[in-house]
């Protein structure tokens, strides 16, 4: 039986197959199988973006589901802890999501080693400084270290950013496959408003690349500059992103090479605790 609202599997009857019986793992391999998990992917990651929590109706509509569809999910969801009730009657993440949370952030070796690197820039400067990774079209922030200035930016660990306006996302897609970039590029255009331009992206990846630092001077939110740079693992890969964050009254635009000189040499330490060659040995 289908749901007459979106042709999705109802919820199975009491005569469906039973947890194991072969018919049913067929079954959950199938399309309406698959097409049951990518809904729920879309629901957590909508979720995410909300963590105040969000209503079923807002929350049905951002993910382009229908109500019964994000309902039965979200139950289903609940009873496993990745979903709970706020008292206010909002959807929101719950406890099982901090685990697995915790999890990924604690096999990311490259916090250890960036830490005291961080540390270091954030003490010469006394700006604010972030790690992120790439996640789809987001940027997830794995560490932060806070300016000590009254005045400084509002971030937290676990939030997220768009990969293509912030100056860690556009630092990580500058030294990414082609590939990898126009995933990134359709995933934005598929969450967001609007059609990035790849070759847009591309030619601004082009000029990171030469000037070795990604800017994002108030394109991704209005009264903060940003200065970032790659983290290169051993085998040479792109891992990691790493920025220097100031608000615009004390942003210094005419100074802006030696700062994005300073990032990236922060950076390329880090690289280089990951094990990837010195910059002179590339």
């Amino acid at each position: 039986m289908t749901d007459p609202q979106n042709g999705d599997a109802a919820a199975p009857s009491s005569d469906a197959p039973a947890a194991g019986d072969p018919a049913r793992d067929k079954a959950a391999k199938g399309p309406d199988g698959l097409r049951a998990v990518d809904r729920t992917v879309t629901l957590l990651l909508a979720l995410s973006r909300h963590p105040e929590g969000v209503s079923l109706a807002d929350l049905a509509r951002e993910a382009g589901i229908t109500l019964t569809t994000a309902h039965r999910i979200l139950a289903t969801l609940r009873k496993s802890g990745l979903v709970r009730e706020t008292p206010s009657g909002r959807q929101a993440l719950g406890v099982t999501s901090l685990i697995l949370a915790n999890a990924f952030l604690d096999g990311v070796d490259v916090r250890s080693e960036a830490r005291p690197h961080l540390t270091a820039l954030r003490d010469d400067t006394n700006e604010t400084c972030h790690l992120g990774v790439l996640a789809s079209s987001q940027i997830v922030y794995i560490d932060k270290l806070d300016s000590r200035q009254r005045v400084r930016m509002f971030s937290s660990i676990g939030g997220t950013g768009p990969a293509l306006t912030t100056a860690i996302g556009r630092a990580i897609l500058a030294h990414s496959s082609g590939e990898l970039v126009e995933r990134t590029v359709k995933a934005a255009a598929h969450e967001h408003d609007g059609s990035p331009d790849l070759a847009a992206v591309l030619a601004q990846s082009e000029r990171v690349r030469g000037e070795g630092y990604s800017t994002d001077l108030e394109e991704n939110e209005p009264g903060i500059c940003c200065v970032g740079a790659p983290v290169f693992d051993h085998a040479g890969r792109v891992v990691a992103g790493l920025s220097l964050s100031t608000p615009t009254s004390r942003f210094d635009r005419a100074g802006l090479p030696d700062l994005g000189r300073k990032v990236r040499a922060t950076a390329d330490a880090i690289s280089r605790a990951m094990g990837y060659p010195a910059p002179e040995a590339r």
